[in-house]
């Protein structure tokens, strides 16, 4: 009776442990369909994102055609009511933003802290990148000191531009951008540097963060490609 006692147990442990290994074997077979269903999905994503900036960039080709277009038209077509209108045009479209700009002025270099990385691989990755909050302080700087056209890498800033972090990712007007970040303003080149180089920027370099300023003669700075919308603001 003991002999059958002790094999009725063996033979359940042996059946408990046959269905905890095939309930394992299933939980890792699912596991890995997931996993392999989020990594189509992500691509999936990735190259969705893909396509929508190639036909954002190629619509703001066709924009600066029919632009190329109207002025063609215009110049064809002045008097002098409508060249007075151009130019009341044209410096609206210069104070929003709207057209390239070039001018004196400074251009700054930021990248992330590899070499601190490197010497501390263990310590927490955010302390060796360049965040978001950085570039704004740095913007609010320059305009602080009176900059009349700024850009981040070849992005340019205008009053309704977004500068934003989404995940791993900084948006500049909804365009991906990654370091180095190139930081261009027009103004006075003294007051600029003066403004900015005991800011966020000092901070950064006294924290080994390859950050280079440096003051230039010329600089040019495209003309916002993104879109105006104005849901709710009307002109009164």
């Amino acid at each position: 009776m003991k002999k059958f006692g002790a094999a009725l147990t063996i033979l359940l442990a042996c059946f408990l442990i046959g269905c905890l290994f095939s309930l394992r074997q299933g939980l890792a077979a699912a596991a890995e369909n997931q996993g392999g269903g989020l990594g189509e999905r992500m691509d999936n994503l990735v190259s969705t994102i893909s396509d929508l900036e190639q036909e954002i960039a190629a619509y703001e080709g066709l924009i600066e055609e029919y632009r190329a277009e109207l002025e063609a038209i215009e110049d064809e077509h002045q008097t002098t009511a409508i060249q007075l209108l151009r130019e009341e045009l044209k410096m609206a479209q210069l104070r929003a933003g709207l057209t390239a700009v070039s001018g004196q002025g400074i251009e700054i270099s930021l990248d992330d802290n590899f070499e601190g990385k490197r010497l501390n691989p263990e310590g927490d990755p955010n302390n060796y990148i360049i965040h978001y909050d950085d570039l704004l302080s740095i913007i609010a700087d320059l305009r602080v000191a009176g900059a009349e056209a700024i850009a981040v890498n070849e992005q340019r800033l205008i009053a309704t531009s977004e500068l934003r972090c989404v995940g791993n990712v900084i948006l500049v007007n909804t365009t991906r951008i990654a370091p180095p970040f190139i930081i261009q303003a027009i103004g006075s080149p003294a007051i600029l540097r003066d403004t900015v180089a005991h800011g966020r920027f000092e901070f950064l370099q006294l924290n080994h963060f390859p950050a280079i300023l440096y003051e230039a003669e010329e600089l040019v700075l495209p003309a916002y490609k993104g879109d105006l919308q104005f849901n709710h603001a009307k002109s009164v």
